[in-house]
């Protein structure tokens, strides 16, 4: 049976005040919460909002990888460089999924390396490939990330761009190893390449150096100046280039000196490279507009076994001094000969420079100059003599060529000029001549060193004449013109040797005054013998006396000589047939002049 309950029993039974009151705080704390808790989320977004837009900001890389080196984190400037415009799209993404392959393998064995905690990289520098080909390089700071724990959960990096650092070390490099004004290596350059060179060269593959001097650059920069002299080394430059192409390495290696390394089969044919190059020669340079041309010396060195760098340097140089003591224009190549040359003009040098010091084994002959009836002095050239210890009597030809290669010509011009001026003033003679070279001639203290010491010892300058060749009339710089001119305004005598000989024009007859002409004994020595040298010898004397100058014949040794001299009017007679060239004391006793 079934009871049914009244509806007063359905109303539900009021909850006790406890009860209620308790779930109302609960509300409330619950709303709280939710309050708080939504107050997070917004501060949280807010925070991540700007930590975004703090890393962001950083030009640096910042990015942060897991344990597979996948992309969780990144700035947009990792991003921007790897070709992606929103950061998010990296996530998720390897260095394979964005750098090319060879570069991402790097990258991930360095990742690798530090999420194993094999190591941490600290400024490790690397680079980049953007999507449009250009390179970035960067200095890279890779540590591992840890969780609370200590447990590694991937790696945090960031780089910082160098490029334009990289760029500037380069160019300081380039330019420490390199020459201003061709761009070609300069000499620090060269002598490493020269090492590696020699050191191939000693593992059996064949090497060759060749040296290149420019002949008489210098006469370039003085007439024209120097920046024709660098334009000419610029065009130099690019066709020596363009000659040696691949097959060598072209280097500047001083001011008008070059070098070329040769190596494998192109070290075979360093000959027919220098044939080459002296047919560019003979095409002009164009220098203000108008051609210019020049030439070059050689110095060949095949590597021999035993060589290394210096060696091969030291004989590339042998080689080079031998091209240009056999008239300039051509190549030498190295043989050991040329060193045992070498070799006896450093000790010549030696000794020399000791002889100068004591002084003791230089000593001056004079050699009478006759007036033109062969019996009267007319005055007498001074020349100087060396009694070497050990070797006896050396020829002037032996020592006056290194003494001018060496750098002791000046010296030794300074004193024969003191023995000369006090032989002068200690005699009755009319005049002695004096011989100048061509370098002393450049130096401005010549010309004040010359006219002291004639003022010291009371000399009237026609008492002197300085011997001059013909060279010194053709070199027109400013300090050759200038002593000239200041010798001849002080009264002392110029005479020019061994005319007919060398390239002077009456232009510079005129300009520089000359007093005498000395015709030169190769000519004198072959009169009675050649119809040709009786014209040269006929045609310099009506040149002097047009010319209103004396002219003086050298190397007289005949009779049949001094009577066709004595005919055609020469004013003095000098050789061996009057007299050889004689000490002071017998030179006084011979002549007859008072001392």
């Amino acid at each position: 049976m079934v009871v049914k309950r009244s509806p007063v029993q359905h109303v539900a039974r009021p909850e006790p005040p406890e009860s209620l009151a308790a779930l109302v705080a609960a509300n409330e704390r619950l709303q709280r919460f939710a309050a708080e808790l939504a107050g997070e989320q917004q501060r949280a977004q807010v925070e991540r909002s700007w930590l975004r837009t703090m890393i962001d900001q950083v030009p640096d890389y910042l990015y942060i990888k897991d344990k597979d080196a996948r992309f969780v984190i990144a700035n947009r400037a990792v991003a921007a460089d790897l070709g992606h415009g929103d950061p998010n799209t990296l996530i998720g993404k390897s260095d394979l999924d964005v750098h090319p392959p060879q570069l991402a393998r790097r990258y991930y064995e360095d990742d690798m390396s530090v999420i194993r905690g094999e190591k941490a990289l600290i400024d490790h520098e690397e680079y980049v490939v953007r999507p449009d080909g250009t390179q970035l390089w960067l200095s890279t700071s890779k540590l591992p990330l840890r969780n609370p724990e200590g447990q590694i959960i991937g790696l945090v990096c960031s780089a910082r761009d160098i490029t334009e650092r990289r760029r500037t070390e380069a160019h300081i490099h380039f330019l420490a190893y390199h020459d201003s004004l061709t761009g070609l290596p300069n000499r620090a350059q060269f002598e490493r390449d020269l090492a590696a060179l020699a050191g191939r060269a000693a593992e059996g593959v064949p090497a060759t150096l060749v040296l290149i001097d420019l002949d008489r650059f210098k006469h370039i920069n003085d007439t024209l100046g120097h920046v024709a002299g660098d334009d000419l080394l610029r065009q130099l430059a690019n066709r020596l280039f363009q000659l040696v192409g691949p097959a060598g390495t072209l280097a500047r290696v001083g001011g008008d000196e070059f070098a070329i390394l040769l190596s494998g089969p192109a070290a075979g044919a360093a000959e027919s490279l220098c044939r080459a190059i002296q047919l560019q020669f003979g095409r002009p340079f164009r220098l203000f507009d108008d051609p210019a041309f020049i030439t070059a010396s050689f110095g060949i060195a095949p590597w021999r076994p035993g060589s290394d760098a210096l060696s091969m340097l030291r004989e590339a140089d042998i080689a080079l001094y031998e091209a240009k003591a056999r008239g300039r224009g051509r190549w030498e190549v190295f043989t050991p000969p040329m060193a045992e040359t070498v070799e006896e003009k450093r000790r010549i040098e030696q000794d020399l420079r000791r002889a100068l010091d004591t002084g003791g084994e230089l000593t001056l002959e004079y050699q009478p100059i006759f007036a033109a009836d062969g019996r009267t002095v007319a005055g007498a050239e001074a020349l100087v003599r060396w009694e070497h210890p050990e070797r006896g009597r050396l020829a002037p030809d032996v020592f006056i060529g290194v003494a001018e290669e060496r750098g002791l010509i000046e010296k030794l011009g300074e004193w024969v000029l003191e023995e000369a001026c006090r032989m002068l003033a200690r005699t009755t003679i009319p005049w002695v001549a004096v011989n100048v070279s061509p370098v002393e001639l450049k130096s401005r203290r010549f010309v004040d060193r010359v006219i002291e010491q004639l003022r010291l010892l009371g000399i009237s300058p026609a008492r002197l004449q300085l011997e001059i060749t013909e060279g010194v009339l053709l070199d027109t710089s400013e300090a050759t013109e200038s002593g000239l001119t200041r010798l001849r305004a002080a009264g002392i005598r110029l005479a020019l040797d061994d005319f007919g000989t060398g390239y002077s024009s009456l232009n510079y007859l005129r300009r520089y005054n000359v007093d005498k002409l000395k015709i030169d004994r190769s000519f004198v020595g072959q009169l009675g013998q050649s119809t040709d040298a009786e014209v040269i010898v006929r045609t310099i004397i009506d040149l002097a006396r047009s010319l209103n100058m004396k002219v003086t014949a050298e190397g007289v040794a005949t009779e049949q000589q001094r009577d066709y001299l004595m005919a055609r009017g020469c004013h003095e007679l000098q050789g061996y047939l009057l007299s050889k060239p004689l000490p002071l004391e017998a030179f006084l006793e011979f002549t007859g002049i008072a001392a």
